[in-house]
């Protein structure tokens, strides 16, 4: 980890976004990695599709991303609003809540293999306007322990705000409404994600083998949560805080 360390004192040293950047290749591929994607969050971004402030991918990863529309399904995009911690990308299929959705994330991480996108971990960045942006680094890879996956955490929200700086974007991501995620269970999730869908009571029960009364309980409880008025209201605030996309 001495490499982490010697990047957080280049971060201070670099007077440039392009020097910047060049010791964030350097470190990423010093840990194992090939590819990288720092996004930040607009502030009336309902899907995370976010606004790129540096990256580095494989030629047409992108384009096969959205032609096979992956972001329906991406658990790495659904995930980073909910956790406040960095996560290895594979870890958060399990989230999704229905089988197929996690077969097509099955698909989506053997497509990514192909364009060399083998093993990755996500960094989500958070602040008191609730998720604010995230970093992503992608390629052949390696594992992390806990003591140096938190090591490596502390170098990628360092590089996410070097990067807002240089780009001159930090005050405006600061003055963000306050957007902080309300934390739901499980199950509570598992609902929501069906109901922003545009399932019925009916439809989420049948999905989650529940009764239509038991979803509606439980709609009830988020709605009191997140102080909505109604249900379009939840799906609506959710999407916006990242809950889900």
């Amino acid at each position: 980890m001495h490499n982490v360390f010697q990047f957080l004192t280049q971060c201070d040293e670099a007077k440039t976004e392009d020097r910047f950047l060049s010791a964030f290749h350097d470190l990423i591929s010093l840990l194992g990695f090939n590819f990288y994607r720092v996004v930040r969050r607009d502030a009336e971004d309902l899907t995370f599709t976010g606004k790129v402030l540096a990256e580095h991918l494989p030629a047409g990863w992108t384009e096969a991303y959205h032609a096979k529309k992956y972001g329906n399904i991406d658990p790495v995009k659904r995930t980073l609003g909910l956790l406040h911690r960095p996560f290895r990308c594979r870890d958060v299929v399990g989230l999704l809540p229905q089988a197929t959705q996690r077969k097509r994330a099955a698909k989506l991480f053997q497509d990514a293999a192909r364009f060399g996108l083998r093993e990755g971990y996500a960094f989500p960045v958070h602040g008191r306007s609730g998720l604010l942006g995230g970093v992503f680094i992608l390629g052949d890879g390696r594992l992390f322990s806990g003591p140096e996956l938190s090591i490596v955490d502390t170098a990628m929200r360092t590089a996410f705000w070097r990067l807002l700086e240089f780009s001159g974007q930090s005050e405006e991501l600061l003055s963000m409404p306050d957007l902080s995620v309300t934390q739901l269970t499980r199950r509570e999730l598992d609902v929501l994600t069906l109901l922003a869908q545009g399932k019925t009571s009916p439809d989420i029960g049948k999905s989650l083998a529940i009764s239509s009364h038991t979803v509606d309980w439980y709609i009830n409880g988020i709605q009191r949560k997140f102080d909505a008025r109604n249900r379009q209201h939840v799906v609506a605030l959710a999407l916006r805080h990242g809950i889900i996309s």
